[in-house]
């Protein structure tokens, strides 16, 4: 007979939880900051650089509710593995391509991949952990894994930032066989046997089919659902054409070679890790979180619209942007356990992913018209339009200052 494995504790899952996050993260941080400037390299523009990370939200638009109802029919650990060699065979394809149509081939690719892990290692984590019996609101440990993961990124960006001064390109395949070793850390999520397991593969695909409808009619018909996703929606909008745009005015406002965006990398990682240890500190009642996540919003918004301002003073400009990053450290934390708390262990990876299908959807859109109006009016100008974009997520939260608990809008 096969031995059964004895069941987790609640310590051993957290340490695996912040283990294989971690792994991740080192995996994804290869690129930060080099991104933008391998693209430019290549002779494309801001609208080309923008359209690529919009094309790679729009797949992730299209596949993450799916791919969600794959983790949770199937299972969290498989859908996580297979996310991870999808990504480092695209790092692969993206090393070796050298025009914009194989650019989105490698960003379609990447998208795919990363729809597999979304949502799939938080909701392997909150579910082990709720049936270890962990107690109490998991805020803070979405704020230490925040810090793990941009500890991670830091780490691996000015490593990347400094190899790339060698050969731009080469960035990418250290990510590529990162995002292998991240995958074979994956093996440590140990999970019960989903209930689709061992079907055939058409009860698989009804399986799947009918999580898909139960995540979107949710997601759609939950108040707090909805909103909480809309809110990432307007956020990630007003911030996604920052990553991209940042690089490329930093080197240039600098002068130097391409190792100063890790340093910039660096010191804007240092403010989310910052604001990641505020939110940890923080006792805040679920009453109070619609205020402390709109005030948030509004302040990141605000130091966006500032750093444009002082564009052509790039210290100055980097102080603000360093503080608008610890306040999304802050923020990030309490959205994402406010949000993890509102929906049932069945259908956690599939409303995770809705909520990245919402906020890839914004993301995709900003993106393409900040393109715009960077290569038209200048990436200073975009930020001010960014920040300003930032402000519409604030009635979203204060809309739930009075929100109702999900069994009661589920029966409602």
């Amino acid at each position: 007979m096969s031995a059964v494995p004895a069941p987790l504790s609640t310590r051993s899952i957290v340490r695996r939880y912040y283990g294989v996050w971690l792994a991740y993260a080192l995996a994804g941080g290869f690129l930060g900051g080099v991104y933008p400037l391998f693209l430019r390299s290549r002779g494309l523009n801001q609208l080309e650089i923008n359209s690529l990370l919009a094309m790679y939200f729009a797949v992730s638009l299209l596949f993450d509710v799916p791919t969600g109802a794959f983790a949770d029919a199937l299972g969290r650990r498989g859908s996580f593995i297979l996310g991870c060699a999808l990504r480092a065979c695209a790092f692969g394809f993206y090393f070796l391509s050298h025009s914009f149509p194989l650019f989105l081939v490698a960003e379609a690719i990447d998208a795919i991949g990363t729809t597999f892990c979304n949502g799939a290692l938080d909701a392997w984590g909150v579910d082990a952990l709720d049936e270890a019996g962990f107690a109490g609101t998991k805020h803070g440990l979405f704020s230490r894994i925040s810090q793990l993961s941009t500890l991670g990124f830091m780490a691996t960006a000015l490593i990347g930032a400094y190899v790339a001064n060698l050969d731009i390109a080469w960035p990418w395949l250290l990510g590529a066989v990162g995002f292998l070793l991240s995958g074979r850390a994956g093996m440590l999520l140990r999970e019960r046997p989903r209930s689709a397991a061992g079907l055939g593969h058409r009860a698989l695909r009804g399986a799947v089919r009918a999580q898909i409808s139960v995540g979107l009619r949710l997601g759609f018909s939950l108040r707090t659902v909805r909103l909480l996703s809309l809110a990432e929606a307007i956020m990630l909008g007003a911030l996604a054409p920052n990553w991209v745009e940042w690089p490329l005015l930093f080197k240039d406002a600098y002068g130097a070679g391409v190792w100063v965006v890790g340093w910039v990398f660096c010191a804007l990682g240092v403010g989310r890790v910052l604001g990641s240890e505020a939110s940890a500190r923080l006792f805040v009642m679920p009453s109070e979180r619609p205020r402390l996540l709109a005030a948030l919003s509004g302040a990141m918004g605000l130091c966006l619209i500032g750093a444009a301002f002082l564009a052509g003073r790039p210290n100055q400009a980097l102080v603000l942007l360093f503080l608008m990053n610890a306040f999304q450290g802050a923020r990030e934390p309490l959205a994402q356990a406010w949000f993890n708390e509102e929906v049932s262990a069945d259908a956690r990876a599939t409303l995770l992913s809705f909520r990245g299908m919402m906020s890839t959807a914004g993301g995709a859109v900003g993106l393409i018209i900040s393109g715009v109006v960077a290569d038209r009016l200048g990436i200073p100008f975009a930020w001010k339009m960014g920040g300003t974009i930032c402000l519409l997520a604030v009635p979203c939260y204060l809309a739930l200052r009075s929100r109702a608990p999900l069994a009661a809008e589920a029966t409602g």
